[in-house]
């Protein structure tokens, strides 16, 4: 028989044969592999590390897709600039506000903002307060608002409703938002918001039935700029939102009650939108505000609605669409934290080449 080599610890613990057997007070032992434990933390720590820094470097890339920044020069009634006022900007759904203060040369610079519409307040002793309501800022979007100020006292206030920049005086890049009143009141067939996309010049349909889109995850429907259909980059709210595998499906087709505005860049936009060669295609969804809303919606097409194919012999098939589903958001803690959820589903009966078909989501 071979010999066993035993060696005993101070604590009363035994290694044989790289197995740790530790004694309790209470006379039970507990074995454990002393080879396996420690490269099990090791192994552990390793994917968190990761993790983490995956973290760290996707969070930089996507806040630049889906927050903007609010500039401007503060002047007094003379055009000189106004050093060391405080500005104060205040997001008008949720009431969270940004504070900042002007430079030597009377400019200040507000970046990182989500999208909504802001009030910018200025205040600044000697000087009437000055309000600037209505300030639009886009995904992506560079707004620039100056403030003129008058002397006075800072308890009265001046209130200027801002109107929308026409033209983008920042950046040479094509692009268009499609905010959420248009997203809301264009009529879409079938509902499918990659239709917008139709919206920008340059932009071409290469598939005439959208009614079978709306349920589908195609994307390689449209062409921008005449490249390829699936050239085309999209993302939702700011993260990666296709299957890198084939370029042609996406992995979340977004419901046009969720959405807040669709941002498009055509043409010569940043690097940090690359990757394809086709338009950049940014949804950015709708979040909650400082008060509580909701809504209860269906939408329906029948073909008893619909008109007669006026092609000679042509018959109208049978066909029932039922579009329906819920959204409700507002405030956790209000000043501070905001949720919103909803449901969509979507149920086509549809009857093709005298055979029944029915898609459902």
């Amino acid at each position: 028989m071979g010999s066993h080599n035993v060696v005993r610890t101070a604590s009363d613990s035994i290694f044989a044969k790289g197995v740790l057997v530790r004694r309790k007070p209470f006379n039970s032992s507990q074995v454990v592999q002393a080879h396996t434990f420690p490269w099990f933390v090791v192994n552990v720590a390793v994917f968190v590390f990761a993790v983490l820094l995956t973290t760290w470097l996707v969070n930089p890339a996507t806040a630049q897709s889906i927050f903007g920044r609010i500039v401007g020069t503060v002047t007094d009634s003379q055009g000189g600039a106004v050093a060391g006022v405080k500005i104060i900007i205040v997001n008008e759904e949720t009431k969270l506000e940004r504070h900042t203060t002007t430079d030597t040369n009377g400019y200040y610079v507000a970046s990182d903002l989500p999208v909504g519409v802001y009030s910018v307040i200025a205040e600044q002793t000697g000087f009437k307060t000055v309000k600037k309501t209505g300030n639009d800022l886009v995904a992506g979007g560079r707004l620039t608002v100056d403030v003129g100020m008058q002397i006075g006292a800072v308890s009265q206030l001046v209130e200027v409703a801002a109107t929308a920049e026409t033209i983008n005086t920042t950046s040479g890049e094509l692009a268009r938002t499609i905010d959420s009143n248009q997203v809301e009141t264009v009529a879409l067939n079938a509902r499918n918001y990659m239709q917008l996309l139709s919206l920008t010049p340059g932009t071409a349909l290469t598939v005439d039935d959208q009614l079978s889109l709306t349920t589908s995850l195609a994307i390689n429907n449209q062409s921008v700029n005449g490249n390829r259909p699936d050239s085309n980059a999209l993302s939702v709210d700011g993260g990666f939102n296709m299957d890198s595998g084939s370029n042609a499906s996406q992995v979340n087709n977004v419901g046009i009650d969720f959405i807040r505005e669709v941002a498009i860049k055509s043409s010569n936009f940043s690097s940090e939108y690359g990757r394809n060669s086709g338009a950049s295609i940014n949804v950015v969804t709708r979040s909650g505000g400082d008060s509580y809303h909701g809504s209860v919606f269906e939408f329906i097409r029948n073909d008893k609605l619909d008109a007669r194919n006026p092609a000679p012999g042509a018959l109208k098939g049978p066909l029932r669409f039922n579009d329906f589903g819920w959204d409700v958001g507002g405030p956790i803690k209000r000043g501070k934290l905001f949720f919103f959820a909803g449901q969509e589903w979507k149920r086509i009966r549809v009857t093709a080449y005298g055979r029944g078909a029915r898609r459902r989501l």
